[in-house]
This record gives C-alpha cells, sequence and structure tokens, in this order.
C-alpha cells in the first residue's frame, strides 16, 4: 500500500504553517492560504525564499482539501503531543529523584563531618586522660622499683647504728618522701592551690604534680541525656628533704580522716617505708611551726602520733583557667635507682608514640568509611538510574 503522504508533506505542519488552531475547518485553511499567498506568491515576492514557503504553503492546503490526509496528519500529531507530555512528565520524577538523591547525599555529608567533629573531641579529651593515667602509673612503678632495689641496704644501716635516740635516724629518700593524694571528682582546686595548702598546714613542699582538670569532665550530661561519672583526680606530692615529719603527719592525718575532705592518701613507692615505724618510735617533743618545715623537730603525743589535725574543704581557685603543671628540673628521677629506668621524658615520648598511631588507627577508620559511603552513593545513583531507563523502556 502506497504511503498517505509524501515524503516532502511528512515533513510540514500544515496548522503551523497556516497559522491556524486544530479543528479548523477547510474553509478556514483555504482562508489562511489566500492570506498567506498574498506574502509569499512569487508575484508579489520574488525572493527565493518566498517561492520555496508558497509551496509548502501549496501542499498544506492540499492536506487539508484530502480527508484522508487531514485524518493522517492529525492522529500523527496528537501521538507525538501525547509523546511530549509524557517525556515532560518523566522528566519531572527524574528531576525529583536525583533531587531526592542530592538532598541525601548532602545529609550523608553532614553527618559524616559531625562524626569526626564528635571523634576528635573524644580524641582529645583521652589524650588528657590518658596523659594523667601514664603519668601516675609510671611514677609509681618506678617508685616501687628503686624502693625495691635499696631494699638489702637497710638491714646493714640497722646494724651500723645503735637503737634509741635522735642519731639512728634512717635516710630518707626524695622517693620516700612522695605521698599520692586520691581527690574527689568534684574537686576543681589547681596544683598551685593545693601547694600552698600542704605548706601552710604540713611545712615545705618541693612538687605537685596535678594534672589539670579534664574538660569533658566539666560536662554534666552526656550523648544520651546522662550524667556521666566523673573519675578522681591524683596529685603527686613531695615533701622537701629533711621535713619527714609534714610528710609522715599528712599521711597520718588522712589517714584518720582528719585531713583535707574526701581525699584518699598513700606513699609513692606503694608501701609504707620502714622510716615511718622510726618516726612513731621517736619520744614526745615539740612540733615545729607549718613554715619551719624541720623534720628533726617534728613533735607527736604521747602515743608517737602528730596532733589532730582540724578538717578543711578544698579551696576554690580564684581562675576557671586550669593551671597547668610546671617543669621541675630538680623532681626525684628513679633511673638512679633502678639502674637506667625509664625517665619522665621516656614517658612522655611513649604517651606521644602511642598517641598517633591513635590517631592514625582514626585516620585508617575514617578512610574506610568514606570509601563504603562512596560506594553507597554510588549504588544508589545507578539504582536511580536504573528505575528511569525502566521506566523510558515502558513508555
Amino acid at each position: 500500500m502506497a504511503p498517505i503522504l509524501s515524503e516532502e508533506e511528512l515533513t510540514l505542519d500544515p496548522y503551523a504553517l497556516l497559522g491556524i488552531e486544530a479543528g479548523a475547518t477547510t474553509k478556514d485553511a483555504e482562508r489562511a492560504f489566500r492570506k498567506k499567498s498574498l506574502k509569499y506568491h512569487p508575484d508579489k515576492n520574488p525572493a527565493p525564499e518566498a517561492a520555496v514557503i508558497f509551496h509548502q504553503l501549496s501542499l498544506c492546503l492540499g492536506i487539508f482539501q484530502d480527508q484522508a490526509k487531514r485524518n493522517y496528519v492529525d492522529n500523527k500529531l496528537e501521538t507525538d503531543r501525547k509523546k511530549k507530555e509524557r517525556y515532560a512528565e518523566m522528566d519531572k520524577k527524574r528531576k525529583a529523584m536525583v533531587d531526592a538523591l542530592v538532598a541525601r547525599e548532602e545529609e550523608a555529608k553532614k553527618q559524616k563531618v559531625e562524626q569526626i567533629k564528635r571523634r576528635q573531641q573524644q580524641a582529645d579529651e583521652e589524650a588528657i586522660k590518658d596523659a594523667g593515667r601514664r603519668l601516675l602509673e609510671e611514677a609509681q612503678k618506678r617508685a616501687a622499683a628503686a624502693a625495691t632495689a635499696q631494699a638489702p641496704k637497710a638491714p646493714e644501716t640497722a646494724e651500723s647504728k645503735p637503737a634509741g635516740g635522735a642519731s639512728d635516724k634512717p635516710i630518707i629518700t626524695p622517693e620516700e618522701l612522695t605521698l599520692l593524694l586520691t581527690l574527689p571528682a568534684s574537686s576543681t582546686i589547681t596544683s598551685s592551690d593545693l601547694q600552698t595548702s600542704l605548706t601552710t598546714l604540713y611545712g615545705p613542699v618541693e612538687h605537685v604534680i596535678l594534672p589539670p582538670v579534664p574538660s569533658s569532665q566539666q560536662a554534666t550530661d552526656g550523648k544520651d541525656g546522662k550524667k556521666k561519672k566523673a573519675k578522681s583526680r591524683k596529685a603527686i606530692v613531695e615533701f622537701a628533704s629533711g621535713n619527714w615529719g609534714g610528710c609522715y603527719a599528712c599521711w597520718r592525718d588522712h589517714e584518720a580522716g582528719r585531713g583535707m575532705e574526701g581525699v584518699k592518701v598513700k606513699f609513692g613507692i606503694g608501701e609504707v617505708p620502714a622510716w615511718v615505724a622510726w618516726a612513731e618510735m621517736q619520744k614526745p617533743g615539740r612540733r615545729p611551726s607549718p613554715a619551719s618545715g624541720g623534720g628533726d623537730q617534728q613533735s607527736y603525743s604521747a602515743n608517737g602520733h602528730p596532733p589532730p589535725t582540724a578538717s578543711f574543704t578544698l579551696p576554690t581557685p580564684t581562675s576557671t583557667t586550669p593551671v597547668s603543671a610546671p617543669s621541675f628540673t630538680s623532681a626525684p628521677d628513679f633511673t638512679s635507682a633502678n639502674g637506667g629506668g625509664i625517665s619522665m621524658a621516656d614517658l612522655l615520648g611513649k604517651h606521644a608514640q602511642n598517641k598517633s598511631a591513635k590517631v592514625e588507627e582514626d585516620r585508617r577508620r575514617q578512610e574506610f568509611e568514606s570509601m563504603t559511603l562512596s560506594r553507597m552513593r554510588m549504588m544508589e545513583r545507578e539504582k536511580v538510574e536504573a528505575e528511569i531507563r525502566r521506566q523510558e523502556e515502558e513508555e
């Protein structure tokens, strides 16, 4: 069967060329043709383009005068119109799906940034906690090792000196004059305030090492709205050389509950040193003023114990800025006693190394999570594209 329209007629839109609306009658088409021919007829317009347009107008008029051709054109135009409407609807759906995908990706990026910030904050808090904990633990270990290394010398010292009197005073090392104070978790005292309080009550204090209050301890609520259980703080207190009386009084007061409220105490070497028993056997005498710091002038009651000391609460610091522990050049060195052990610099270096390893581990975990999220977004994008193609194929 021969085609209804020629190839040239198939390329034309008769309604657009004649400037008439769909549903126009044949008379409307003839009237539009006569109007257009006044402008494009070769006798009126000698331009080559006018001749081409006039030829197209003649073909359009022939289509409207042939009912079969007109029906074919009307059906074709209606089909094209519906197809355009479907494509426009699909474009809206595609745009909505793409917009939803982009919104999900932006939300994922935002959550990723917030997660990185939370992890960084937690890492900083853990670093502060680890620094204080490792410092105390390593100091206790080195002090215990130093006490063990000096243990064989004690019998020789006891045999070389006669018993009784002040002349048999044992050799007291700085490690044996070091106390570990466990402060309550609610305490906000600084190292300088603590040293002032101890000096006022018990005489000269050589060093006080107290880590500042961690920022995480100041926060009362956790992520789930519950209060976090704060950890207690620990301070290393070394009394001045010769102030064994103040060290003994501080230890005995807190053991008996007469010292600072809520504070627990023990010796830094991990056990009660031998000179404490010697101090308890001393005869009663005069107790010096707190500022004198004279260990040999420390007085005791008739039972060998220091007189009761009025309990007091920890002073509140005048500034909210934590005071960092000062650098002590004369702080006790445990390396000489244990044959070249780990020094404070080694402890800090070891802590820095552990922190670097933890940071590297966190970085690798974050890279893995980022790659996983990228793959998930890619799979979701492919899924959206497959859905769009499926809808187009169904149409």
